[in-house]
């Protein structure tokens, strides 16, 4: 059997229920045959919550050595499973289910029952169910049930393929096997989470005779990861993979209960043997079996570093060769950052004048973008020869370099006449305190960030292509500070943007061990805040900064997203969680500035601000954590009128 994860049921006893009933793959453990126990696995790694400890505080040995720490301690995941293509508009609520979709039927092919299969049912719990409609968590399932993956599928069939699912009532289960389904009788929306974590569904198949032939339970934990309630942190918890047995067994399960003797001959040569940036060269090396750098916490993360003199980057890129070769962690970096820069065109050269939804958000992007004048997407601008005297020169590249004249400095034409009679100015000139004319501020940079990351997350919001960074609602904090570094300040931007990515990656794996990535779990402060945390630490390494800086720089991004809520109006990734995109990208350019001003001596470290940040995120009410129930959700009225979703 698989993964010994979804559990085939043969009897002929059990008849499918009428609708799909909370607990009911519960009650049928005689008929489940034994699920094989995760080997060498302690007792205190079994958690329930992502936010809760592994760990408690005290019990860390903090006199350990960081690189020999046992493996079921670690925070160590590979880069590429922190950061993953997928779509929108939620990495909890649209990639997750549509993975944990492509696992089930591929469960149920392997298992040779697929064929076999007559009816499905399928419960959405928790968080998924208030939120879901708005989030496509009911499309996101329906696609990954026909067998697509998030990274690989066409965008713009989705709304297509699911109006047909409806329409029709035929489903084709992985692409290969057509069942009847009814929406409103096989898909069961239940406030009430599984005990397991708030974002929770569960999939059952029926033969002809209404027996129950398989089962399983997922849970979205953030970030596009999906684990199974029955192994705890198997399945997708540290890696993204369809089908088990295709992924390193180092990258699966990172090798948990592997005793700490273990570890020593797989670390790399302490600094003294370490070879001079300047030496030539070597041919590439294969892969290896393990990655050789564990840390799970940032103290631990610097003490690697200042052991094996290795910057993070550096460190996390070793331990990418455990998976793959330089090459290939060189063109994925990169290819991330393709991806990343894509959404940002996607945003800026929309036509659409709205987002989807009831909302009507109207999509600011290409609006900003035009007013800033940049031209790095030449097709954007006006074409008029009236126009192109006003237009900026030409973008950036080997013969023209970077100038201020390509944004900072360049002067828009002048207004043309206003004819309305509207006052300029808003106030009485006869008041003792007269009114303040409109300034014309130059913020450059804000203006920037702004626009890159509202033109990402509004790609998101309309179901586009993205980057979860480390989520889809917080995907715009990243690619916005990237780029903004590698259009302004970088010179060379290929070593900037594989440095900033493996750095903002090593910070993230310390949220998704020490806190959680999941809104469901801990606000907007797990998604927006984490984002922040981590463009921090990366724009400071990217700027010379020492690993101490960095990790001042990213608790400096998190300290003052601490309690921020997720309560999106409408159940959509859109208000407010566009614009805190924007604010995100702006707090993280502050807090690598205010890091770098210093000497990375703070009185907050950045272990202190995750620590504080998971018990925020337990104490936090239910209502705060994407579950639309309170907050802006709820005090602003959507019209009664307004065109459905």
């Amino acid at each position: 059997m698989l993964r010994g994860a979804t559990r085939a049921v043969r009897t002929s006893c059990r008849r499918a229920p009428s609708a799909l009933r909370p607990r009911a793959a519960a009650s049928i453990p005689a008929f489940v045959p034994p699920h094989p126990p995760l080997r060498g696995l302690p007792s205190r790694q079994h958690r329930s919550f992502a936010s809760q400890a592994i760990v408690e505080p005290g019990e860390e040995d903090e006199g350990a050595s960081a690189d020999v720490l046992p493996r079921a301690e670690h925070a160590v995941i590979s880069t590429f499973d922190l950061f993953s293509i997928g779509v929108g508009p939620s990495s909890s609520h649209t990639v997750g289910p549509m993975r944990a979709a492509k696992i089930f039927v591929s469960d149920l092919e392997d298992l040779g029952i697929l064929d076999k299969v007559r009816k499905l049912k399928i419960g959405l719990y928790g968080s998924l169910a208030a939120t879901g409609k708005g989030h496509l968590t009911p499309e996101a399932i329906m696609m990954g049930l026909e067998g697509s993956d998030p990274e690989t599928i066409e965008t713009s069939t989705v709304n297509s393929r699911y109006a047909a699912i409806l329409e029709t009532g035929r489903l084709q289960l992985n692409g290969t096997h057509t069942i009847s389904y009814s929406h409103d009788k096989d898909m069961l929306w239940r406030m009430e989470p599984l005990p397991a974590h708030p974002n929770g569904m569960r999939f059952s198949v029926f033969d002809d005779e209404g027996t129950l032939m398989a089962t399983n339970e997922y849970f979205s934990v953030g970030g596009g990861f999906v684990v199974n309630e029955q192994t705890q942190v198997d399945e997708n918890l540290y890696y993204r993979g369809i089908h088990k047995q295709e992924v390193a067994e180092s990258r699966r399960d990172q090798a948990h209960g592997l005793p700490p003797d273990a570890l020593a001959p797989l670390a790399l040569p302490p600094a003294d043997n370490a070879p001079s940036p300047n030496a030539p060269v070597k041919a590439e090396q294969p892969p290896q079996q393990q990655p050789p750098y564990l840390f799970r916490n940032a103290a631990g993360l610097v003490r690697l570093t200042q052991q094996h003199n290795l910057t993070i980057a550096q460190l996390v890129w070793q331990n990418e060769r455990a998976f793959l070769s330089d090459s290939e962690i060189s063109e994925k970096l990169l290819n991330l950052w393709r991806v990343m820069d894509a959404s940002i065109h996607s945003g800026v050269s929309s036509t659409d004048p709205e987002l989807p939804g009831r909302l009507r958000v109207r999509r600011r992007a290409p609006h900003l973008y035009r007013r800033l004048f940049k031209g790095f997407y030449p097709s954007l601008l006006p074409s008029s020869a009236d126009s192109n005297a006003s237009l900026p020169p030409p973008p950036p590249s080997s013969s023209q370099p970077l100038t201020l004249a390509h944004g900072f400095n360049f002067s828009a034409p002048p207004p043309a006449s206003r004819t309305n009679g509207a006052p300029l100015v808003v106030g009485s000139f006869e008041h003792p305190l007269p009114p303040t004319p409109r300034t014309k501020g130059q913020f450059p940079a804000i203006d920037w960030l702004s626009c890159y990351a509202i033109a990402v997350n509004e790609t998101n919001a309309s179901g586009g292509r993205v980057v979860t960074a480390p989520t889809n609602g917080a995907s715009g904090v990243i690619p916005a500070v990237l780029k903004y570094l590698i259009e302004f300040i970088s010179d060379d931007p290929e070593r900037d943007i594989k440095t900033f990515l493996l750095t903002a990656s090593a910070i993230g794996m310390l949220y998704k061990r020490g806190a959680t990535i999941s809104a469901a779990e801990g606000g907007c402060m797990a998604e927006v805040g984490v984002a922040s945390s981590m463009a921090a630490g990366a724009l400071t390494a990217c700027m010379g900064g020492t690993p101490s800086q960095i990790m001042q720089a990213a608790e400096i991004g998190i300290e003052h997203s601490l309690g921020l809520t997720c309560d999106p109006i409408d159940g959509l990734v859109q208000v407010p969680c566009i614009e805190r995109n924007s604010l995100g990208a702006v707090k993280a350019v502050t807090a690598a500035q205010l890091a770098l001003a210093g000497e990375g001596v703070h009185s907050v470290s950045l272990d202190d601000a995750i620590e504080a940040m998971r018990l925020t995120a337990r104490g936090m009410h239910e209502h705060f954590k994407e579950t639309s129930l309170s907050g802006l959700a709820t005090a602003v009225k959507i019209p009664l009128s307004s065109p459905a979703c």
